[in-house]
């Protein structure tokens, strides 16, 4: 009899690792490829936004599908040129049957190399193509607008930056961090005056380390009577900002003390960030795009294409800066009340935010 038992229990067993091998097996009704440059906050964003509404749309149309990732690689655009092409490549080799791209040099050459295969493009980053100031220029407003909200009798306000190193040959993403900057500059002396800001631009230098700068700088903001800092999307400060404990890179979280370090070695005061990516790390709150939303929209559009058999080879989500939302970051705040127990945020900017 024991015998007996065992043998059934071994055949249903096998039955089950089967039937798991079967459906696992299976092929998906559609496979669709994910594209991107770099990783970081936005894209990953977008992603969440992507998947989770692809989930429910395919679930409720009864459909499968499989997603092939692919990220290039280079330190130069002919490299990364080299690397998207190669990607593009690869996933029509597994029969992708569109591309979603989150970067404009992943959208470009998913296009050009990839013919016949739809691609839908979310833009995930400020700083991967040329904007225009009108596109921006809500996005600075908010941000201006928050920071007298939350320092509302400010001396002055602060902006900083770090300037590029060859005048003559801008990346996109510094030509949009001058581009804020010349925005923040405008409006705040609108509000303020033409003395209403002190403005750092530093240069790299071989001597220092980015931490090393912006302490010293936000220090002598501070002792100069400025009540909040604007930092735009700046992508050498997004680096050091991010703090090797939560994404390993960028040297260390110099903003809070989240790094380990016994006492904060920055000045005390708020920092409104251009990009909710930056301001996870080390602004108290910002007013940007919801890269979740735009992941969804796209999700939407490919389904249309898939399922419902829309025709279109190429659609683009770029960034609305009109559909923006005010986030603010807990996390910060509390680190700041630590040092100083008479800063909050204003109740009127926790009644439009977001908080994490």
């Amino acid at each position: 009899m024991r015998k007996r038992i065992a043998v059934i229990v071994l055949l249903i067993s096998v039955l089950a690792t089967s039937l798991f091998a079967f459906a696992g097996c299976q092929k998906a009704d559609y496979i669709i490829g994910i594209m991107e440059n770099s990783e970081h906050f936005a894209s990953d964003m977008v992603q969440k936004g992507f998947r989770d509404t692809l989930d429910s749309l395919m679930v409720e149309a009864g459909k499968t599908y499989k997603l092939k990732y692919r990220k290039s690689e280079g330190d130069s655009t002919e490299k990364i040129a080299e690397s998207e092409k190669s990607n593009v490549e690869y996933l029509k080799k597994k029969g992708v049957n569109i591309i979603f791209a989150m970067s404009q040099s992943s959208a470009d050459s998913a296009v050009e190399n990839a013919v016949g295969v739809p691609t839908v493009f979310a833009q995930a980053a400020i700083g991967d193509r040329n904007l225009q100031e009108s596109e921006l220029r809500i996005q600075v407003e908010k941000q201006i607008e928050l920071m007298l909200m939350i320092a509302p009798e400010p001396k002055k306000l602060g902006i900083v930056y770090c300037a590029p190193t060859d005048a003559d040959n801008k990346t996109k993403a510094e030509i949009n961090m001058e581009m804020q900057v010349k925005l923040a500059k405008e409006i705040i002396t609108e509000k303020l005056g033409a003395d209403g800001f002190i403005e750092n631009g530093y240069e790299k230098q071989e001597d220092k380390t980015h931490d090393g700068h912006v302490r010293e700088i936000l220090v002598d903001m501070k002792n100069s009577g400025v009540g909040c800092v604007f930092i735009p999307v700046d992508n050498t400060l997004a680096s050091v900002a991010i703090g090797p404990k939560l994404h390993e890179r960028g040297n260390t979280n110099i903003y809070t003390n989240k790094n380990g370090i016994a006492a904060r070695e920055v000045a005390n005061m708020p920092i409104v960030c251009g990009d909710v990516n930056m301001n996870e790390f080390c602004g108290v709150a910002t007013y940007s795009v919801d890269y979740y939303a735009m992941g969804a929209e796209a999700a939407r559009e490919v389904y249309e294409i898939l399922v419902k058999g829309k025709e279109s080879s190429y659609s683009v989500f770029k960034t609305d800066f009109s559909k923006g939302k005010y986030v603010i970051n807990q996390k910060v705040i509390d680190d700041l009340k630590n040092e100083n127990k008479d800063f909050d945020i204003p109740q009127s900017v926790k009644d439009l935010a977001t908080i994490y």
